[in-house]
């Protein structure tokens, strides 16, 4: 009867000295990691609040990442349509100094040299890419939008990314609505010229395919001949500025003037470009702002739920540490008790 009663003072005291211990184990990893919550049975309600706030910081980040870039590619957009419209006011510049008797048929050759100049220019702005993206492509961002001869080989497809929860914004401008002043941005065959009767007559000649020369460069127009796909010179802006710049080789005074409209036309599509762009930009930022205030609340929120009270730690661990130095005395007299003892 004995050996039992001391079997189970010794087992309840293991048991006693064990809990301590383990007590003791949990508010040292706490104190170290200043955490309330260590394991999901320290609190399963709260663990559960932890993780899904964590889910939601981690979209954040993504969500950051996502508007990072578009601010990038928005950006680069925006320089990129303030580079067109610059070259747009040089040529409008140039077709007013042009338009008058002043200048003759000399001069008005030379200036056209500084046209192609500026064509290129766009051309270049056209392809332009950032990393191995280009920015006017479209969908088909990968290939080169456009042709040396100003034939777009995008598509009009708006990369759109999340900025927030099921808020999507789009980050580019395809090429058709860059450089076209309608949306009719098809690969149709159709004399670019076609709208310039005044161009047309002056150079007409035998045959379909006609072909304006360039004078001072000695080559072809590619893109205001007949060929495949060929750009329509009303809403292409490369035809626009080829056009002003045949026109001043032809030394064609009526011509200059009546491009005045278009390139206001085009300059004014800029402008509203532009303005889409910065809206854009806005939206991405008002979502980033809102970000920035939904991950300090988190913050405030998670602290609260997850991270322990210094003071009421350590002060449980004083206590603990009693308990436990009791627990090992009250063992340690049980424990050393011998047949001697037994026998008073």
């Amino acid at each position: 009867m004995v050996r039992v009663s001391e079997n189970s003072a010794t087992a309840s005291l293991s048991f006693a000295l064990n809990k301590a211990k383990r007590k003791m184990e949990d508010l040292q990893m706490k104190g170290t990691s200043l955490k309330r919550i260590t394991r999901p049975s320290d609190d399963p309600i709260g663990n559960v609040e932890t993780l899904n706030i964590s889910s939601s910081q981690s979209d954040i980040k993504q969500y950051k990442r996502n508007i990072d870039y578009s601010k990038t590619q928005l950006a680069a957009t925006d320089k990129a349509l303030e580079q067109l419209g610059d070259i747009l006011l040089k040529a409008k510049e140039i077709a007013i100094a042009q338009a008058s008797d002043f200048y003759g048929e000399g001069i008005r050759k030379n200036v056209a040299n500084e046209v192609y100049q500026l064509r290129n220019q766009a051309l270049s702005i056209a392809n332009k890419r950032i990393g191995q993206r280009y920015i006017f492509g479209g969908f088909k961002s990968l290939d080169k939008p456009f042709t040396p001869d100003g034939k777009y080989h995008g598509d009009k497809g708006h990369v759109t990314v999340e900025v927030a929860k099921d808020f999507f914004i789009p980050m580019n401008l395809h090429g058709a609505e860059v450089f076209f002043t309608t949306d009719d941005s098809s690969n149709k065959i159709e004399h670019p010229l076609k709208k310039f009767p005044e161009l047309e007559n002056k150079n007409k000649h035998e045959g379909e395919n006609e072909k304006v020369n360039d004078v001072g460069m000695g080559r072809d127009l590619a893109s205001i001949t007949e060929a495949e796909g060929g750009f329509a010179a009303y809403n292409n802006m490369f035809s626009q500025l080829e056009a002003l710049a045949t026109a001043l080789e032809n030394d064609d005074a009526v011509l200059i003037q009546g491009l005045l409209e278009k390139f206001d036309s085009t300059m004014d599509r800029m402008v509203g470009l532009r303005t889409r762009v910065g809206s854009l930009m806005n939206s991405a930022e008002s979502s980033e702002n809102v970000h920035e205030a939904d991950n300090v609340n988190f913050a405030e929120r998670k602290s609260k739920v997850q991270d322990a009270d210094i003071a009421d730690l350590f002060a449980d661990i004083t206590k603990q540490q009693g308990i436990l130095k009791t627990t090992y005395q009250t063992a340690k007299g049980t424990i050393n008790q011998n047949l001697l003892d037994f026998l008073r």
